[in-house]
């Protein structure tokens, strides 16, 4: 995920995680890897408030910020910055509704934007009782593209 970021997001990307995420450890190894991440705060002009107010500049920044979040606190946010979302994992419940509104914080009103999509490979998982059973979230999202009518394609950086 940093790579890609590293590699395709000229000023700002939002990075959405799950609600059970540790948001600030997150943030802390993404620094390690030279990302400048930020907590998303609508209310701190240092921490994502100001790109609530910013027009959509078209020029390239040399440390482009990622601002870090959960699911809930996006909801209703636009980002006229935003080129970029980052999604880790499908959320359990109602999977759909909830990557198209994360995914819906780019490319609002006419703008563009891109959406990546991180998730975990097919895997057999055992329970605490030892039951065995397909975790599989890449036929998971196939299926919510599918319901959406999403063509997914490649960041060309990984085909």
């Amino acid at each position: 995920m940093a790579e890609a970021f590293a590699l395709d997001v000229p000023r700002l990307a939002l990075f959405v995680l799950p609600a059970s995420a540790p948001v600030r450890d997150i943030i802390g190894e993404l620094r390690q890897l030279g990302v400048n991440a930020q907590g998303l705060d609508v209310l701190d002009d240092e921490a994502g408030g100001a790109y609530l107010t910013q027009e959509a500049p078209e020029e390239v920044t040399e440390n482009p910020t990622l601002l870090v979040s959960t699911l809930a606190t996006t909801r209703g946010l636009d980002l006229p910055s935003l080129t970029h979302v980052f999604i880790l994992g499908l959320p359990e419940d109602r999977p759909g509704d909830a990557y198209m509104h994360a995914a819906g914080r780019v490319g609002r009103f006419g703008r563009s934007g891109k959406v990546i999509t991180v998730i975990e490979e097919r895997k057999v998982v055992t329970s605490r009782k030892g039951q065995k059973r397909w975790i599989d979230p890449p036929t998971r999202l196939r299926t919510v593209f599918k319901v959406m009518g999403v063509v997914p394609t490649k960041l060309s950086h990984f085909a």
